[in-house]
């Protein structure tokens, strides 16, 4: 289905790390039971905790993965807790079949518009992803080897990242790899709630 693909090496997406750092940022408090979180210099923001949190690390089948040619045993764990700020991120990424790179599939309670306001995550373009208006972003990696796509959701927004793997950037046919992000994102939306 896509392009790219990968060997069960040791090699690790240090972007993956990068990125749990980059989208954890912020997150703070409760303020009569709901959460609350604040970035560098904007206030304060309210979410709903009531609207379950869709968990990509257990609820994308096998199935789904392998139609996405990835590989279902190669998930990583990058954010799974179940209290506290890091709670409002569910994070985990595959190893493609078809190229060395990972994607990624991150389930937020921030929204779009938090994510266009950050500065660490800069503004590629708008694009529409199935029914959802979603936009491109990237991070400050100078070797530019992740893009984004944020849509949102009910309960905050979804992304699906390419994070490709450092020592096969000299294979990547497009950079930072955004068309692949979009055609990921595409695939993955109706697999996503609403």
């Amino acid at each position: 289905m896509m392009v790219g693909g990968t060997s069960r090496g040791a090699v690790r997406l240090a972007a993956v790390g990068v990125a749990a750092v980059a989208v954890l940022a912020g997150c703070s408090s409760t303020v009569d039971g709901t959460a609350t979180e604040q970035g560098q210099g904007s206030a304060p923001t309210s979410h709903d905790e009531s609207i379950p949190l869709f968990n990509p690390c257990t609820d994308l089948s096998d199935e789904v993965l392998a139609g996405a040619d990835l590989d279902p045993a190669s998930k990583q764990v990058t954010v799974d807790r179940q209290d506290g700020p890091p709670s409002w991120w569910k994070i985990c990424d595959w190893r493609s079949t078809e190229g060395p790179y990972a994607v990624a599939v991150l389930s937020s309670r921030r929204t779009v518009e938090e994510r266009r306001a950050n500065e660490n995550s800069p503004f590629v373009k708008d694009v529409t992803v199935g029914s959802r208006d979603a936009i491109v972003t990237t991070n400050k990696d100078v070797d530019k080897l992740a893009c984004y796509v944020s849509m949102p959701a009910h309960q905050g927004m979804f992304e699906v990242g390419i994070l490709w793997r450092y020592s096969e950037r000299e294979k990547m046919t497009e950079s930072p790899p955004c068309g692949l992000a979009i055609e990921y994102a595409g695939y993955f939306e109706p697999h996503l709630p609403g």
